[in-house]
């Protein structure tokens, strides 16, 4: 039997911002008719989280390579998916993680599905999106956690010049399954568990 240790984590924030065109590669929709494109794009960047509860407090910082596409049809409906690739730090603090290494490695990815609507034009669109995400967080002696995130979101290009584009989203997801794991314990995620995420490149 699993020892189950109550931790009220009152929020999760997250914010990531993507350098894609000091990292990466981001490339216009390669379109194989007049009604089919296909979006994609690769980038990296940095991710800082923090989770305080009634007597444990997580800190996550770590850095990320961004993967992520999406197929357009008609120019207005897309389906995509983005991932990302972590490796860094994970600290704990707090009485009820006084067993645990305060000092940890990170390793996490999470993936976001999308299904989006663009409500402005073909050349700067602005998709309206519903997300479906999951994320998964491992350390070597620290807090690790599993989850799963329903919500919604936007992402849009802005054309800087005929060559380059300002690529941003947002977006917010309210945790609906999963828990966090100290070795062999683990403590369901409550209810009030929220992620919000952004990102910007060219």
């Amino acid at each position: 039997m699993k020892q189950v240790i109550s931790v009220n984590t009152y929020k999760k924030l997250g914010l990531s911002f993507v350098l894609v065109g000091a990292l990466g590669v981001s490339a216009n929709a390669i379109c194989a008719s007049e009604n089919y494109c296909t979006d994609f794009y690769i980038g990296a960047g940095g991710y800082y989280e923090k989770i305080e509860g009634n007597g444990a407090n997580i800190n996550n910082a770590l850095g990320f390579l961004s993967l992520g596409g999406a197929d357009i049809f008609f120019n207005r409906v897309q389906f995509g998916l983005d991932a990302k690739i972590g490796y860094g730090s994970n600290s704990v603090s707090g009485n009820s993680l006084s067993t645990l290494s305060k000092d940890n490695r990170l390793f996490q990815i999470d993936g976001i599905a999308k299904l989006g609507v663009n409500v402005a034009g073909v050349n700067s669109p602005l998709f309206i999106n519903f997300l479906l995400g999951y994320d998964m967080a491992k350390t070597n002696g620290g807090v690790g956690r599993d989850f799963m995130i329903i919500g919604a979101g936007f992402d849009g290009k802005i054309a800087l010049s005929e060559k380059m584009k300002l690529i941003y989203s947002a977006g917010y997801g309210y945790v609906f399954n999963g828990a966090y794991s100290f070795g062999k314990a683990y403590a369901d995620i409550n209810e009030k568990s929220h992620v919000i995420m952004f990102s910007l490149g060219t």
